[in-house]
């Protein structure tokens, strides 16, 4: 009996856990103009906004806030799911696992700092849908391909406000 329960505990301390990818950027802009294009950009990806917080420190005259997405749909069905969701992450083993959705949420962290910058901290979490075997949606880090993708996609828009082709 020994045996058998340190059989148990060993696959889930074998299988590694990716660690939390965090992208980071500074902008030259002010800080409702990033908070804007930021939701703009969520808009972009066809997600919902699930919560958006902002505060302003009177002391500094500096604000901070974080927003996050409403989970995005990345993929359904289950010819195409699996493979979609490898692409941006270490999907958990789960034998004869039948994945028939894909979803990804992000979290932008958004804070003023002294010369008038603004810092950019983007992390995502993937998750999906189980069907066959446990009947459940599971959750993961992304790698960070579409974070980076989510930052360049938000450089090119500030850049753009800035050079006065667009506004955010």
């Amino acid at each position: 009996m020994l045996i058998l329960s340190s059989l148990l505990v060993f696959p889930s301390a074998a299988q590694p856990k990716d660690s939390l990818v965090v992208v980071r950027d500074t902008f030259e802009r002010p800080f409702p103009i990033v908070w804007r294009s930021i939701k703009q950009l969520i808009e972009e990806q066809h997600c919902g906004i699930e919560s958006e917080k902002q505060s302003f420190d009177e002391q500094t005259e500096m604000y901070r806030g974080n927003i996050r997405s409403a989970p995005c749909v990345l993929a359904s069905g289950e010819d195409s799911t699996y493979e979609v969701l490898k692409r941006y992450g270490r999907v958990p083993i789960i034998r004869g696992g039948v994945w028939t959705s894909g979803r990804i949420q992000y979290n932008f962290n958004v804070k003023d700092l002294p010369g008038k910058k603004v810092q950019v901290v983007l992390t995502a979490e993937l998750s999906g849908y189980e069907a066959y075997v446990t009947h459940l949606s599971h959750a993961w880090n992304a790698n960070g391909i579409l974070e980076r993708q989510m930052m360049e996609r938000l450089r090119q828009m500030l850049t753009k406000a800035k050079d006065g082709s667009s506004s955010p």
